[in-house]
């Protein structure tokens, strides 16, 4: 049965964690409103820009009120942005109700990710001994860490680079690693401190490079990073359905799922 406790966790810090990724950026737009949460990094970089709930939807009407609500505000963005929303959130539960209605208001399935959560993370199973890890610490190894997601999730470089890139996004709260293989950067991963927990994000490895274990060991890294600058255990993160039994290995559990929807055409 699911935590409602560890529900709300997983939402705040899904939206404390897009207000720390964009409010330090140029352009960067944040606004919470009437039941719904703008974040908008200023950027091309979609992933980083989003509209959300504030609190659970009462019900079917209330959700539609606050989708149209959300189309309205994201817009005046002027950047592509995606509706996202925890499937636990929808009106009674029930999260085929909120597809169909959001689908008969335009919305398209984008992308889901599932909320998880660990008090401790378990002792590595494998370390590979190829794998170069170097802290996300300049110029070089920001754009590294930026260029792996945009692959990754098939947006443009300059988009990732004007926001993951960005020295705002690095300051004393954040802790990188991208690891080398042969000289070229092949994973990444960061923490982040967000309201006294560890918040995981960013972590991807070049396709080429899979099943490895490689993206593992840099979020091991920047786990650890983080853990002896901070002494906080508890760790979050939203992950893809890819990256989901690596997290598990790892101590995670599932908490409740996200889904990400491309808004309606203007």
């Amino acid at each position: 049965m699911p935590d409602p406790i560890e529900i709300e966790e997983s939402n705040a810090q899904f939206l404390a964690a897009w207000i720390l990724f964009s409010q330090g950026l140029p352009g960067h737009r944040i606004e919470h409103t009437d039941g719904v949460t703008v974040v908008l990094s200023g950027t091309d970089m979609v992933l980083l820009n989003v509209a959300t709930l504030s609190s659970p939807a009462t019900d079917l009407q209330d959700l539609e009120r606050r989708a149209r609500w959300a189309v309205e505000l994201a817009r005046a963005g002027g950047v592509p942005w995606l509706f996202a929303m925890s499937d636990s959130w929808s009106p009674d539960g029930d999260a085929g109700a909120t597809a169909d209605l959001l689908a008969r208001l335009g919305f398209q399935p984008a992308v889901s990710l599932t909320g998880m959560v660990a008090d401790a993370i378990a002792p590595p199973q494998r370390a590979p001994s190829d794998l170069d890890l170097r802290r996300v610490a300049d110029a070089e190894t920001r754009a590294a860490i930026a260029d792996l997601n945009a692959i990754t999730y098939g947006v443009p470089i300059a988009a990732a680079r004007a926001s993951v890139a960005h020295e705002a996004l690095w300051g004393d709260r954040a802790f990188g690693q991208v690891g080398y293989v042969g000289g070229q950067p092949v994973c990444s991963a960061a923490t982040y401190i967000v309201e006294g927990i560890r918040y995981v994000g960013f972590v991807v490895t070049a396709a080429e490079h899979r099943r490895k274990g490689y993206a593992e060991a840099a979020m091991r890294g920047c786990l650890d990073d983080a853990l002896r600058g901070t002494g906080f255990q508890r760790s979050v993160l939203h992950a893809t359905d890819i990256g989901r039994p690596v997290y598990e290995r790892m101590g995670y559990r599932a908490v409740t799922r996200f889904s990400f929807y491309s808004p309606p055409q203007a």
